[in-house]
């Protein structure tokens, strides 16, 4: 199933019950930015778990910091301050995972999805580790309409599965 645009931005979902036990529903789960796919490879999601975290009402997707100041700073200066928020300027540990998407799936292959909004208008900025840094990769703006239709096709899926 494809919710959202692919071009712009979306998910790809698909429950896979061959993959499942009784204690798990399992599938996958790729995020679509501009045509890119993240994760970047296929790997097994374990739905109870991880659409409970990314869709919990004080996640950074379904409750994306309202900054204007920092909303309207350019790409690469907005990146590294949402960066350093949540890893630090050493890149150690996490600090403040407020503009972090919790999606582990994507995380685990050294992708960081930075999240934040205008009030009106919504950010994404991917950012990809290399050589302990963090780097942009990719970024989309649209509005939050835009945007919370597709966490809420995600969403329709979560309590369908239920």
């Amino acid at each position: 199933m494809v919710i959202g645009d692919p071009y712009k931005f979306g998910i790809i979902i698909e429950r896979m019950e061959k993959w499942e036990s009784d204690s798990f529903k399992n599938g996958i789960m790729f995020l679509l930015i501009n045509g890119e796919v993240y994760p970047k490879d296929v790997r097994t999601t374990t739905f109870n778990c991880e659409l409970a975290e990314l869709l919990d009402e004080n996640s950074a997707m379904r409750s994306p910091v309202k900054d204007k100041e920092l909303y309207v700073l350019k790409s690469t200066e907005l990146f590294e301050k949402l960066a350093d928020f949540t890893y630090g300027k050493d890149r150690d540990a996490l600090y403040d995972t407020a503009y972090l998407l919790p999606f582990h799936e994507i995380n685990d292959t050294g992708y960081s999805i930075f999240i934040i909004s205008d009030g009106e208008n919504i950010r994404l900025m991917v950012g990809r580790w290399q050589d302990n840094e963090i780097i942009l990769d990719n970024e989309i703006e649209m509005t939050s309409q835009e945007y919370f239709e597709v966490i809420d096709g995600l969403d329709i899926f979560y309590t369908k599965l239920k």
